[in-house]
């Protein structure tokens, strides 16, 4: 009883990751998850008594993937630029098929109808990203492999706007807006 209760826990986020690529936050009800898994709504609220508590759940599932995907390029015995590689590559893996996008940028998107208690968990979000490839471009800076002006914070949050952007992009004029631009964000920094 108690796996089935942590799979159908697991179902219900998964469920709502990908409704929050597709749709967006706001976009989603418990009822859509209702009828996609067969449950009743009831069997939601048990784990996640409000949306919000969803909500907070979704940015846990995000941050557990950030966390593994950051783990496992740190620990690659590769250069910065084929990390950064890694990293750009993996999100578009996470953000593919039909209409979806970064789940974090879809969360961005809602902000400002967010309810107060996931921004904590959105801003743990943004800072773990940005945070992540300033590092990656710090030392890459620092081993003579990326080459740009200003502040190492300042061009991390370009690298992630310029993604999430052709991300957003790609929705409407498709991969082949998307690839070139990638292609050319990490041909700039090269030294």
């Amino acid at each position: 009883m108690q796996t089935r209760a942590k799979d159908r826990k697991w179902q219900i986020t998964q469920l709502g990751l990908d409704l929050l690529q597709t749709r967006g936050y706001e976009n989603f009800s418990y009822q859509d998850i209702s009828t996609a898994l067969g449950i009743t709504k009831a069997s939601i609220h048990y784990h996640f008594p409000k949306k919000e508590d969803l909500g907070v759940a979704l940015c846990g599932a995000i941050q557990d993937w950030h966390e593994s995907l950051f783990r496992k390029i740190q620990q690659e015995n590769t250069s910065n630029a084929e990390k950064l590689n890694h990293y750009i590559r993996a999100l578009l893996e996470y953000a593919k098929g039909k209409n979806k996008i970064c789940p974090l940028s879809s969360l961005q998107a809602d902000v400002a109808s967010l309810p107060a208690n996931m921004l904590p968990a959105l801003q743990a979000l943004d800072r773990h990203e940005l945070g992540f490839i300033a590092q990656l471009l710090a030392n890459g800076r620092a081993q003579g492999e990326f080459s740009f002006p200003g502040e190492t914070s300042h061009q991390a949050a370009i690298v992630v706007l310029t993604l999430k952007g052709a991300l957003q992009y790609s929705r409407i004029h498709g991969s082949a807006l998307l690839e070139p631009t990638l292609d050319q964000l990490q041909s700039l920094l090269i030294a």
